[in-house]
């Protein structure tokens, strides 16, 4: 297996649970905190997708973002630049509860940017450093970054689903 499709594998598997994590979800759901400092899933999934473009557009390809290329930020009446980065709970309290179709679009276009990037790459592009204010971040450390937070908000979302699930 190459480094190309153990990254491809794990993301197949991350979007099998983002479907079973979005699955029945409502919108009342969606928008659900368990306390004033919480995140709510429908925030967590538009992190989640910007966080990817951001990554896979800007910094690795110095592209512009889907989020604006395709005007997505447009759709849903948000800001051009912002992926959720340093949101301060007031913030998070007042995002709008995002149509849930139409997010799961974005995403889809999304992850098949990240797909193409990714097949396309070879073993040596691993270690380029797209960015010369990131040192730190070759391409391969991106992709871990990125397969972490993914994993990472799915466990968000479940236990605020098993949460919510207790308040009703």
């Amino acid at each position: 297996m190459t480094l190309n499709q153990f990254i491809e594998a794990n993301l197949g598997q991350e979007s099998e649970l983002l479907a079973a994590a979005v699955k029945d979800v409502s919108p009342a759901e969606l928008a659900w905190r368990p306390g004033p400092d919480a995140n709510h899933i429908g925030w967590i999934l538009w992190h989640m997708f910007r966080v990817e473009d951001f990554w896979i557009q800007f910094f690795a390809q110095r592209q512009t973002e889907l989020w604006e290329r395709d005007g997505w930020h447009q759709k849903f009446g948000l800001p051009t630049r912002d992926t959720g980065f340093g949101h301060t709970p007031q913030q998070v309290r007042d995002f709008p509860v995002l149509e849930l179709g139409e997010l799961l679009h974005y995403r889809e276009s999304v992850r098949s940017g990240t797909l193409t990037y990714l097949r396309g790459l070879s073993p040596p592009d691993f270690d380029i450093i797209p960015r010369e204010r990131r040192p730190d971040m070759p391409v391969g450390g991106m992709f871990r970054q990125i397969l972490g937070e993914l994993y990472q908000h799915q466990g968000h979302m479940a236990y605020l689903r098993g949460l919510y699930s207790t308040q009703r």
